[in-house]
């Protein structure tokens, strides 16, 4: 039954990769395996795949499946291991050896502005494990047990250390803004580990520059943080704090020096993308200011497409959080986070934005999404908008935008979506996954207006990446 399972799975992704899902759940009953009958779920994939979540991996189920698709896709899970029955810890067990050499970059921007005493911390704690799988009747993280102990946060290295067994030595710690690849840093505490790239050729006026237009960042964002916020500050020709003297907003001030040393210092960025990216086994990417993380990657353009080849070729498994996955979707624009004045100080003109295969006219042209709320990690090409942390009373807006999305689709593909359908995405991600999901198959590439997915948290969505010629299809499903 093992090898007619395996000539089974195999068959399917040579005939016809884009929908291999959907032949594994409809042939694998009659092969006799009664718990595959009627879905997927339990199939893991060789292919490219993302994970997107409000607070990281939180269940055991989620943790154990993380775990055998990255142990697949390096091709030493063994077809016996990708039974159900077969848990985390046996897992881990078993392949120790191979899981230590497992290499991670972890992208913590989103944490940059904020005071590295708080991002410390959300560290502290004595609990181990049990502490990062709590979760109440209606399945969401309980307050405070979603890190290692009470009052602490999830953060990606300390779960891939206590649940996978990857060593410390094996995570990298970065913040983009802080350019590793260029600038020799020192450790940030829960923001990054120390930076020693050594480029020799390095101009210190251009280090200098560089840093001058990253403190306005800073400067805008205390100012705007403030109890009474200072709006205005850091953008376009203003006099408060963050303003640029040469008259752009902060934002753009630094994209175009980045933009500037990327170009300039190419050698030293295409070695670290090379160490840190083209050979990484995984990427994550943290929570925290998403408006900031989302310029991080305005800023850094040539990074973030190195990231989205690496996923998109099965070189790597992505897995965000919170802020992670709403810079990876269309549009992060449902957030309670883009207070007044930010978008006018932290969005970077969308002449940054890399026009290539990654973002195309349609994403460009401000119909459906506005640019300055444009996601600037396009790791997904359908038009997915992430609103994570869900709350009830976001539900009207969520089907609002998702009846918009509907209509398009209709209009354009002559595709007509059950009602009953849309009128449910407002109330869970898995049904709004399916609603994206068919989106993805028959009309993303013309698709403006986003369909808009309420992730609570705990939830983690799985997003499995088919491409068959010029296509690309998308498959989102939650996992348990």
């Amino acid at each position: 039954m093992k090898r007619q399972l395996e000539i089974a799975v195999n068959a399917a992704i040579k005939a016809n990769p884009d929908d291999a899902l959907k032949f594994i759940a409809n042939n694998l009953a009659s092969a006799g395996e009664e718990k595959m009958t009627s879905s997927a779920a339990h199939f893991i994939p060789y292919g490219p795949v993302a994970y997107l979540t409000s607070t990281g991996f939180v269940t055991e189920g989620q943790w154990t499946r993380f775990v055998k698709i990255v142990l697949k896709r390096r091709g030493v899970l063994e077809l016996e291991d990708e039974k159900a029955s077969v848990t985390r810890a046996e897992l881990v067990k078993k392949y120790e050896k191979f899981i230590k050499k497992l290499k991670v970059t972890y992208i913590n921007d989103a944490s940059y502005h904020r005071p590295t005493e708080n991002m410390a911390a959300g560290r502290v704690g004595d609990g181990k494990v049990a502490e990062n799988l709590k979760l109440d009747e209606d399945g969401h993280c309980v307050e405070g047990y979603i890190g290692r102990g009470p009052g602490t946060w999830f953060w990606w290295d300390q779960g891939l250390e206590d649940l996978m067994g990857i060593p410390p030595e094996n995570i990298n710690m970065i913040q983009l803004l802080e350019k590793p690849w260029l600038f020799n840093r020192p450790l940030r505490d829960a923001n990054m580990k120390e930076a020693t790239p050594n480029v020799a050729e390095l101009d210190p006026a251009d280090q200098e520059e560089y840093y001058a237009a990253l403190k306005l960042t800073q400067d805008a964002y205390d100012a705007l943080k403030e109890k009474e916020p200072q709006v205005g500050a850091g953008q376009v020709g203003g006099s408060l704090p963050g303003c640029p003297a040469s008259g752009l907003s902060c934002a753009d001030e630094l994209a175009a020096i980045s933009a500037k040393l990327n170009d300039k210092y190419a050698d030293a960025l295409d070695k670290w993308c090379k160490e840190n990216i083209d050979t990484a086994d995984i990427i994550v990417g943290q929570g925290g200011e998403v408006v900031m993380l989302n310029m991080a990657w305005q800023c850094n353009q040539k990074v973030a497409s190195r990231l989205v080849d690496a996923v998109r070729n099965n070189k790597c498994v992505y897995a965000g959080l919170s802020a992670s996955t709403m810079v990876a979707a269309k549009s992060m624009e449902m957030t309670g986070e883009i207070q007044p004045g930010w978008i006018e100080a932290f969005a970077a003109d969308a002449k940054y934005l890399t026009r290539s295969s990654h973002f195309d006219m349609k994403d460009l042209n401000a119909d459906g999404v506005n640019l300055n709320v444009l996601g600037a990690l396009p790791l997904l090409e359908a038009p997915i908008a992430m609103r994570p942390h869900y709350s009830a009373s976001w539900e009207a807006q969520v089907l609002e935008k998702n009846l918009l999305a509907e209509k398009e689709f209709e209009e354009e593909t002559g595709i007509e979506i059950d009602d009953s359908l849309v009128r449910s995405s407002n109330k869970g991600c898995e049904v709004a996954c399916e609603l994206l999901t068919l989106i993805s198959k028959h009309g993303s590439k013309q698709q403006d207006r986003p369909v808009f997915v309420p992730v609570r948290n705990g939830k983690v969505i799985e997003v499995n990446i088919f491409t068959s010629g010029a296509k690309t299809t998308e498959h989102f499903h939650v996992i348990d």
